[in-house]
């Protein structure tokens, strides 16, 4: 049984009742205050979402994915501030600098 993870995959979130899915629904006991609570519903009423747990959700996925991108790009900052992984690159970059003519006549690239 393959889980899909809801921030990664999109379609993690295009569950359906009546449905057995890979990545069944679960009761939590998280609490909020009563004025978001109060938006939520508000929001939902309007339109905003099929139900309080499908705006919920989402907005949960929302801020996941935030965090994983922040965490993605911390790690570019600690790479990009790294000499031993800048000289790597470089050599990297060296290598395919040779191979990007390759097939070329001279003053083609």
């Amino acid at each position: 049984m393959v889980i899909r993870d809801p921030v990664a995959d999109p379609r993690g979130g295009a569950l359906t009742r009546g449905r057995v899915p890979a990545d069944p629904f679960r009761k939590t006991g998280w609490q909020v205050r009563k004025s978001v609570a109060d938006a939520v519903r508000n929001a939902v009423a309007n339109g905003a979402a099929d139900s309080q747990n499908a705006f919920v959700e989402r907005a949960l996925i929302r801020e996941l994915r935030e965090l994983r991108r922040q965490r993605l790009y911390d790690a570019y900052a600690e790479a990009a501030a790294d000499p031993a992984f800048l000289a790597g690159m470089g050599a990297v970059s060296a290598a395919f600098d040779t191979a990007a003519g390759d097939g070329l006549e001279p003053g083609e690239a």
